[in-house]
């Protein structure tokens, strides 16, 4: 066998529906995205691998370009392998590239920023097609407000009203480098880019975010509850169907960051074709 510092260490690059696993993480007896990536990859190695993710989703949360990392004893060819392990996972989980990385990367340490993105279906009626991966309000909602409110918390604060009270990560503070709200054919879009997120703050802020569109508050209130540093001062946590990880962003000498480029473009051209 040989040492551990002689491992090879792979990046993958996948896709899930959130729906029936509870969340990414592993957890004792539970079926989540992390424990099926390494049954499989035990399977096919006959090693017990651990992989390290780019970060945790939350149960029913979803993803389009989820990385994650972990080290093998030896060399595969990358492209049976992918061919390997999607026969072997679930439908819902879909591995989209693989490739080697130099140890200096870390999925988790080495990311320096994620993106995230909130879908509403704001029709009159429930779609099929999108119950896993969006939220349904037939109720108008108040784009101008809503767009309004978001632009108070782009930029770097203490998120502390937008994370879980009983989380167990000190972290306060994150730059929040974008933040969009759109409609386009009864469909909205919120996407939000940060270097990092607390624990429920995306759907934190979606909640929020539906008040003030509902008018239940103006947009100001948004600010009101930013400065509050006090959970209990926004709004509801958002169902997690709508929510997908729909990227995270490292140093380009890593070259991870081409799969997703091409789909933010090829999906931002779809998008303005519909608009």
């Amino acid at each position: 066998m040989q040492k551990n510092d002689e491992k090879i260490r792979y990046a993958l690059t996948m896709e899930y529906i959130g729906a029936d696993f509870c969340g990414s993480q592993v957890q004792s007896e539970e079926m989540t995205v992390q424990s099926e990536i390494e049954r499989v990859l035990e399977i096919l190695t006959k090693q017990r691998v651990k992989t390290v993710f780019s970060g945790r989703t939350d149960s029913g949360v979803n993803a389009r370009c989820q990385f994650v990392h972990f080290e093998l004893e030896n060399e595969v060819d990358t492209k049976k392998f992918i061919y390997s392990l999607n026969a072997l996972l679930p439908d819902e989980i879909s591995i989209k590239q693989m490739q080697t990385v130099d140890k200096t990367f870390h999925c988790q340490k080495s990311a320096r920023y994620r993106w995230y993105r909130y879908i509403i279906n704001n029709r009159q009626n429930r779609s099929i097609f999108l119950k896993n991966i969006s939220s349904h309000i037939p109720e108008k909602l108040d784009m101008a407000e809503m767009s309004k409110a978001l632009d108070y918390l782009v930029g770097t604060y203490d998120f502390t009203s937008f994370k879980k009270t009983n989380s167990d990560n000190p972290a306060k503070e994150c730059n929040l480098m974008y933040g969009h709200c759109r409609k386009i054919s009864g469909i909205i879009y919120i996407d939000l880019i940060a270097n990092r997120f607390l624990y429920n703050m995306v759907r934190i802020i979606v909640g929020t975010l539906i008040e003030i569109g509902r008018g239940s508050y103006k947009a100001e209130k948004m600010l009101e509850i930013l400065e509050a540093k006090d959970r209990k001062k926004a709004g509801p946590t958002a169902d997690p169907r709508g929510l997908t990880l729909m990227g995270v962003g490292y140093d380009e000498k890593y070259n991870l960051n081409e799969l997703m480029h091409m789909e933010a473009t090829n999906e931002q051209n779809l998008l303005c074709q519909a608009s």
